[in-house]
C-alpha cells in the first residue's frame, strides 16, 4: 500500500510539472498569435492605403 501511495505521489508531481510546462507553452503561443494579429492588421492597413492612393491618383489624373 505504501508503494502505491508513493507511486501516486510521484505521478502527481509529474502531472503537475507537465501542466506547468503546458501552461507556459500556451502563454507563449497566445503571445505569438497576438503578435501575428497585430502584424496582419498593419499589413491590411498598408494595402488599403495603397489602393486608396492609387484610386485617388487615377481620379486626379482624370482617368475616370
Amino acid at each position: 500500500m505504501e508503494n502505491r501511495v508513493k507511486s501516486l505521489e510521484v505521478d502527481m508531481t509529474d502531472v503537475k510539472t507537465r501542466l506547468a510546462v503546458a501552461e507556459s507553452n500556451i502563454k507563449d503561443v497566445k503571445e505569438d498569435i497576438s503578435s501575428i494579429k497585430s502584424n496582419t492588421t498593419w499589413i491590411l492597413r498598408i494595402i488599403v492605403g495603397a489602393i486608396v492612393l492609387a484610386l485617388l491618383g487615377l481620379i486626379l489624373k482624370g482617368g475616370i
